[in-house]
């Protein structure tokens, strides 16, 4: 299978290169992120005029901002972004009213940076706790290998990486198999469901018991979502293993989750997962011939779940494309995109429903966008007092 094969490359790359691994415990022992204004003299300065002129250029905090490629990929797509191209945004971004953005958005903002505008202030504090950690130009999988128990908490914090590399040099030839395309699920999924429905209909299934069936498996993959989601996806890892196969199962998705072909499950993995609920289906059902129509069901929740996830980070929740979403299903969109982005970029322990927030609200992990906003602020002030108390000043942040 792709994903053991890739796992086990990862394992055998890292033994024949100890010293990648001794190299990222060393970084990962943690360090202070630059100050703004010495990374400021690297850059190119840029007068207002310059920055007006240009529809491809932004202003945040004084710094400079090339959006030419991000447009595509902000959440209210290109025509918005190109409303306040040439403009400062550093306001616009922290306002309540028109929305307020993530730390995460902060973090996009600093990986778009070209610039900064000549007699401008960028002396806002960016100290973070992760930082330092991983150089995110550089092939990823050496350093999350020795991450150790950091790992968790460093793709807890959200870290912004734009063009992602895995592998390094001589294995970077397999960096191939880690992108597929998100379409290939509308190729190879619905077989799969007819497959189901034509082997219970051949053993003498009626219609009614094909939909009912049907019916069971779908109730099925809502369970199974959001139990694979909460407990595999987001388990605790700390050794070079797991933290490796935390990576390739979801780590590259938390990394960069506006990446289309790192989007939906890889073909591999997603025709394992389904020879094992045949067989589950097939022992729960004990010789019945239900157990085809039941699977169908649970590989159309699974299509309706990845087709979902994709519009919920390559929409704004209304259309695609030309095309608008009927207001229904708009309604709905616009609020399970909202719940999905909480659990990306505010809280990553809430919200593991990605099609349905049922179980969510079902098992207390539901959080809305309010909580979670004003639990993060909650634990930045304790975090700042708390390095006010050790430090022994009465400097606030």
């Amino acid at each position: 299978l792709k994903l053991q094969f890739l796992y086990l490359i990862a394992i055998n790359t890292l033994k024949a290169h100890p010293n990648m691994c001794v190299t990222m415990q060393n970084r990962a022992v943690g360090g202070a992120s630059v100050p703004a204004k010495e990374r400021a003299q690297e850059y190119e300065k840029f007068t207002h005029e310059a920055v007006a002129s240009n529809p491809n250029l932004m202003v945040c905090d004084g710094w400079v901002l090339d959006i030419s490629e991000f447009k595509r990929e902000h959440p209210g797509g290109p025509d918005y972004m190109s409303l306040w191209a040439g403009k400062d945004v550093s306001e616009i971004m922290r306002q309540d009213a028109v929305h307020k953005h993530t730390d995460y958005a902060f973090r996009v903002v600093e990986s778009l940076r070209v610039g900064t505008l000549i007699g401008a202030d960028i002396s806002r504090s960016e100290n973070r706790q992760y930082d330092g950690l991983v150089n995110t130009e550089a092939p990823m999988l050496p350093q999350v290998s020795g991450l150790g128990d950091k790992y968790v908490g460093w793709l807890a914090s959200q870290p912004v990486v734009r063009k992602l590399l895995v592998f390094p040099a001589p294995a970077d030839v397999l960096e191939p198999l880690t992108h597929h395309p998100w379409w290939w699920i509308f190729i190879g999924v619905p077989p799969l469901i007819a497959y189901g429905l034509w082997h219970s209909a051949s053993l003498g299934c009626d219609a009614a018991t094909l939909f009912s069936g049907f019916l069971v498996g779908l109730l099925s993959w809502v369970f199974a979502e959001y139990t694979l989601h909460r407990f595999m996806f987001h388990m605790e890892t700390s050794t070079m293993p797991t933290n490796i196969f935390h990576f390739f199962m979801h780590g590259l998705h938390h990394l960069t989750p506006n990446d289309h072909s790192r989007l939906t499950f890889p073909p591999a993995l997603t025709y394992m997962f389904a020879v094992l609920f045949w067989q589950l289906f097939k022992a729960a059902c004990m010789g019945l011939p239900q157990h085809g129509a039941m699977f169908s069901g649970l590989v159309f929740g699974y299509l309706a779940y990845d087709s979902t996830h994709f519009l919920y980070h390559h929409t704004n929740g209304k259309r695609i494309g030309n095309y608008q979403f009927p207001k229904w299903f708009a309604s709905y969109l616009c609020f399970m995109k909202s719940h999905h982005n909480t659990h990306h970029f505010l809280n990553d322990n809430c919200n593991f429903g990605v099609s349905s927030p049922l179980l969510d609200f079902a098992f207390g992990s539901y959080m809305s966008k309010e909580d979670a906003e004003k639990m993060r602020e909650t634990q930045t002030m304790g975090m700042v007092c708390n390095r006010v108390e050790k430090d022994g000043t009465k400097k606030t942040q």
